[in-house]
């Protein structure tokens, strides 16, 4: 199943805010995958400097995807396919 990334931009963001968002992720994923539309939250990763978070979600489409969030009220600035890459693969 294809995977995407969800970039976002959350100046001023707390720690329970996140923590927060990552709940509703969770649990609209897991609402939308009974509905019959399979989505599965993989992971995040915050970058405090910039006050961005990168999330992967692992989806049938980007429409999906965008739904999940769309669903659990988090902002995005995109949402693109990525290719992954680890180092066993290389």
């Amino acid at each position: 199943m294809p995977i995407f990334v969800v970039k976002r931009d959350l100046p001023g963001i707390t720690p329970e805010a996140l923590q927060s968002a990552g709940i509703r992720a969770k649990s609209c994923c897991a609402e939308m995958t009974g509905e019959g539309q399979p989505v599965r939250w993989v992971r995040s990763f915050f970058l405090p400097e910039t006050a961005q978070t990168h999330c992967y979600f692992e989806a049938a489409s980007k429409t999906a995807v965008e739904e999940a969030n769309q669903r659990a009220r988090i902002p995005f600035t995109l949402i693109a396919e990525v290719v992954e890459m680890t180092p066993e693969m290389v």
